[in-house]
């Protein structure tokens, strides 16, 4: 590549510009006009010829000149020297005209010959100039249509950038939107799930004092039972050991009682022999004569007389006894004897200890087996009595 066609190439030009052609073509035209305008000039010939001058008498008219044939164009630097005429015989006044007149000639011709190099030159530069602005129209043209197509491409993709920014603008929106949802959500999750865990931790707390109280709770009852345990087991082994002494006491009370009693149950069993066999006659007698509580003596427990009423109380009373009963040691026989009062319909109203059997369980258990027979079983007679008199013999 020449240094002309480096200055001229403009595609690798930053700026584009492509006015450079113009620019060299009409400095181009313009070198070309000069350069025919200075050969123009120095082609005429330095001696321009004598001058003719033309004299007017008053009153007279000179006559034209007959014109003559102009000499062929030569170019300046081809027209031969003009030949010097021989002198003619003629007057030199004659003579001189015609030189003038062909220095005339020869001048114009110069100046026509100029004139046309001159107008030739210019019609070149005209052309030269036409075709520069026509270069320059198209030139302007092209670089209007291509700033025109450059204003479009940059209209086009500056809507393109801002279509894609507000796309991305709208993209990031819509993630920085969906971010601050997700993070909502994932928020609202965690509280949510924070308070779950409060609730669960507060409900396994309560949960835990409730069962950690329970098992307090079960504890002391657990301790105090055994506490009440170990008294009752003391109480109940104090209990027995002081049983054990009365049992003892007693027994050899009611062995001397025993041993005493043997001496006098001969007699006795005589007396009561005559004593029974009287209370029941007695007893027959007055129920004959339809007086109440006749039998009340007899409706006793072991008593004499009438065993078939006595059996009937007896059947009566004793379910309602509930009292385990130690075995028996010695001959002694405990009795709790009671009077119960009784409504006309056989209802016990009341019951009255009138002698202990010793042991006050024992006593207790007889009175609620008496209270929970009623009504008593009916009289042979028919009629109950106002009370009678239970006596509840502990091993009979």
């Amino acid at each position: 590549m020449t240094w002309f066609d480096r200055f001229t190439d403009s595609e690798g030009q930053p700026d584009g510009r492509d006015d450079r052609h113009g620019l060299i073509l009409s400095l181009v035209a313009h070198g070309l006009l000069i350069l025919l305008m200075v050969l123009g000039f120095s082609s005429a010939p330095d001696n321009s010829g004598p001058v003719q001058v033309e004299l007017w008498a008053k009153g007279t008219v000179a006559e034209a000149a007959p014109p003559q044939e102009q000499p062929e164009e030569v170019p300046p630097q081809e027209q031969p020297e003009p030949t010097p005429e021989p002198p003619k015989p003629d007057d030199s006044a004659q003579k001189a005209a015609e030189e003038a007149a062909q220095a005339e000639a020869a001048r114009q011709a110069a100046a026509a010959q100029q004139a046309q190099q001159l107008a030739e030159a210019q019609a070149r530069a005209a052309a030269a100039a036409k075709a520069q602005a026509d270069a320059e129209i198209a030139l302007a043209k092209e670089r209007k249509a291509r700033e025109e197509a450059e204003r479009l491409a940059q209209e086009q993709a500056a809507k393109e950038k801002a279509a894609k920014e507000a796309a991305d603008k709208a993209a990031k929106e819509k993630a920085a939107k969906a971010a601050a949802e997700k993070a909502a959500a994932e928020k609202a999750a965690a509280e949510k799930a924070a308070a779950d865990k409060a609730a669960a931790d507060k409900a396994a707390a309560e949960k835990a004092a409730q069962e950690k109280a329970a098992a307090d709770k079960a504890a002391k009852e657990h301790a105090a039972k055994e506490q009440a345990a170990k008294d009752k087991a003391a109480a109940e082994k104090a209990a027995a050991e002081k049983a054990a002494q009365e049992k003892a006491a007693k027994a050899a009370a009611e062995k001397a009682a025993a041993d005493k009693a043997a001496k006098e149950k001969a007699a006795k069993e005589a007396a009561a022999k005559r004593e029974a066999l009287k209370a029941a006659m007695r007893g027959a007698a007055l129920e004959a004569a339809g007086i109440p509580n006749g039998n009340a003596d007899r409706n006793q427990r072991g008593g004499g007389g009438n065993d078939g009423y006595a059996a009937k109380v007896r059947a009566c009373v004793q379910p309602g006894v509930i009292y385990n009963v130690p075995p028996r040691s010695g001959s002694g026989n405990p009795t709790a004897s009671f009077r119960t009062r009784l409504a006309s319909s056989g209802q016990v109203q009341d019951v009255n200890l009138t002698r202990s059997s010793g042991d006050p369980r024992f006593d207790d258990a007889v009175r609620k087996g008496i209270l929970a027979c009623s009504p008593f079983p009916k009289p042979p007679s028919g009629r109950y009595p106002s009370y009678i008199d239970v006596d509840y013999r502990m091993y009979d």
